[in-house]
């Protein structure tokens, strides 16, 4: 049974909702519902043309040489089309003449907007560069990663947009200083990170060691295998020189400053309680980052009842593999002993790499027993690049592009193999690769005879909540080859239990990082330096560490609902295709469309 905390605000709501919409549904009007439908992609298409950056996501080629506008400007012009087009459906699309599934695509728009709306009033309590987040240091994945080089006019595009980062990196400088005189400024751990990250940048920087840099190392062997004259590959790679010489370094220089003169001003007291309206900055993030209608309290509340709840799951398991000690000791047995280590070599990061890739040939071969609808596009897994490990994270994944021209790719650093460790391998492919993100996300590439927008809505606690649920039907489905492993996946589960906890105990309770790093310490079996980086994780993204468990627990409260509804009759296919076939929905429209799946199911 799901706490009943999940149950609460928005799901009344949506009950009635679904009870109005039934009985409104007999007369929907075609023609209102293409006119809604074009209003849509208009809508739609001119986000893109905004945004160079989604254009290349898109792997589009329309703006490729420019870069969107990180300017707070930028914001308030996007607060204003989210407002005129939320007015525009409201008044020209009544909801009671759409079909259902235009009704659900309205639902989504709406959600839309009006974040954007609400949290463009908020623009300054999110921070320009974080400890998670830094546009300057990730830059380079980015153009190495999505930015396409097969011919002189995209190179040229790729130098242009060198040339063009000293505008942008002085965008985001402005906003740092804007946010240091307004009285909101990151914990002073931030900037020795952000700052030494840019300097050592900057040393690369130069005439003599340009080409180590990785914005030129990601940049040069393509243009080698362009087909063009020799002068024209000589002219690219001295202008590309060039620009990381100027531009990109004055633009590091702009950071710099002024997060050295925030630096002097920031303190060790962490939480964004301490901020103007920092209190009601993070209940707002928290409605945000769940799309219900909780507060810091319930949050908090539900964690520390999971953590022990999972923890209890965790001793059982413990006696089964017979350790004798408590949770505890069992952490550092895990952590320590040389049976879950693979060798840093090249041949351990091959064993990595098959077991991997045998986990994901595992989840393919039992899906169909659990999903009628299956991703078309393939899942690949990779080592990050060489010229990358450094900056990338341990492990991520990248949609397939709507062309399929790219795969779903599962990314792994492979660059320190003593950061692995065999017990939650399983539990990782899972979550980050299938049935996780990959399922979820090429699906939603996939879907057709739906509005674009629907294609890449973006939902925090749907798109984290099922990956994390994903790692709990893996053991239904008898993926997990050992009882470490599975232990392994409770440890995953209470680890975002324990965010619950934890991130409103920073910015709710004002707790300080040495107590969120001390509870993480007994309650998890991260290591150190982990719980270092997901405690300064926490405090740059106040309310996304709580997406997880709150997403994970829904999609639980609503299965368990249509368990409970449709007894012998309910199948978990069905359930899965209702879940995953419209898209990374808001948490209230995911219990809309349970709800009409419920009832119509009842009706036959």
């Amino acid at each position: 049974m799901i706490p009943n905390i999940i149950r609460t605000g928005a799901v009344a709501t949506v009950i009635a909702m679904a009870s109005t919409i039934s009985a409104a549904m007999a007369e929907p009007d075609v023609a209102v519902t293409e006119a809604f439908y074009e209003f849509l992609e208009e809508s739609f298409e001119a986000s893109q043309l905004r945004s160079p950056i989604a254009l290349m996501q898109q792997g589009r080629r329309e703006r490729l040489d420019e870069w969107d506008d990180f300017s707070d400007q930028s914001t308030f012009e996007n607060r204003d089309i989210a407002i005129a087009e939320l007015a525009e459906m409201r008044s020209e699309f009544p909801f009671d003449q759409l079909t259902r599934a235009a009704q659900i695509s309205f639902r989504m728009f709406e959600f839309q907007s009006e974040t954007t709306i609400r949290n463009a009033g908020w623009y300054r309590h999110f921070y320009p560069i974080s400890a998670s987040f830094s546009f300057p240091l990730g830059v380079n994945s980015l153009l190495g990663r999505l930015h396409p080089v097969t011919n002189l006019e995209d190179a040229e595009a790729y130098v242009t947009r060198l040339e063009g980062l000293e505008e942008v990196f002085g965008q985001i400088a402005w906003g740092i200083t804007d946010r240091t005189e307004f009285g909101i400024i990151p914990p002073s751990f931030m900037y020795p990170q952000v700052i030494e990250g840019l300097e050592g940048l900057q040393a690369i920087s130069q005439t003599e060691t340009v080409e180590q840099h990785p914005l030129y190392a990601s940049f040069a062997p393509r243009v080698a295998e362009l087909d063009i004259s020799d002068e024209e590959k000589a002219r690219l790679l001295d202008e590309a020189r060039a620009a990381i010489v100027g531009p990109v370094y004055n633009g590091y220089q702009a950071i710099i400053d002024a997060s050295s003169t925030a630096a002097l001003l920031a303190t060790t007291d962490d939480g964004i309680w301490r901020h103007p309206d920092g209190q009601a900055f993070y209940a707002n993030m928290v409605q945000f980052m769940t799309n219900l209608d909780l507060s810091p309290e319930e949050v908090h509340e539900f964690g520390l009842a999971e953590v022990a709840r999972i923890e209890a799951e965790m001793e059982v398991l413990m006696d089964e593999v017979g350790f004798e000690g408590d949770l505890l000791a069992f952490r550092d047995f895990l952590l320590n002993d040389p049976q879950f280590d693979y060798p840093n070599t090249d041949e351990g990061r091959e064993q990595f790499l098959a077991e991997t890739r045998a986990a994901t040939d595992r989840v393919m071969e039992a899906a169909p027993a659990y999903f009628n609808i299956l991703p078309q596009a393939p899942l690949e897994v990779r080592r990050v690049e060489e010229f990358r490990e450094a900056s990338a994270p341990p492990a991520f994944y990248n949609s397939p592009t709507p062309d399929g021209s790219t795969p779903g790719i599962f990314w792994v650093n492979l660059m320190d193999m003593e950061t692995w460790n065999s017990y939650d391998l399983e539990v990782l492919v899972y979550h980050e690769a299938a049935p996780g993100h990959h399922f979820q996300r090429a699906i939603q590439v996939e879907l057709e005879d739906v509005p674009s927008f629907q294609n890449n809505f973006f939902s925090f606690a749907y798109i984290e909540g099922w990956a994390l649920y994903t790692e709990q039907l893996a053991a239904e489905m008898g993926l997990y080859s050992s009882l470490y492993s599975e232990f392994g996946r409770l440890d995953s589960e209470r680890w975002r239990a324990v965010r619950l906890v934890v991130d409103t105990g920073l910015h709710y309770y004002q707790w300080t990082g040495e107590q969120a790093k001390e509870y993480m310490r007994e309650h998890t079996t991260l290591e150190e330096a982990f719980v270092v980086s997901e405690v300064r994780r926490y405090l740059t993204i106040p309310g996304q560490a709580l997406s997880y468990k709150i997403g994970m627990a829904k999609i639980l409260e609503l299965r368990e609902r249509a368990q409970e509804a449709l007894g012998d009759e309910f199948d978990i296919r069905a359930f899965h295709d209702v879940v995953i076939s419209n898209g990374a929905v808001p948490m209230t429209v995911l219990e809309e469309l349970v709800d009409d799946y419920i009832a119509a199911d009842l009706a036959n």
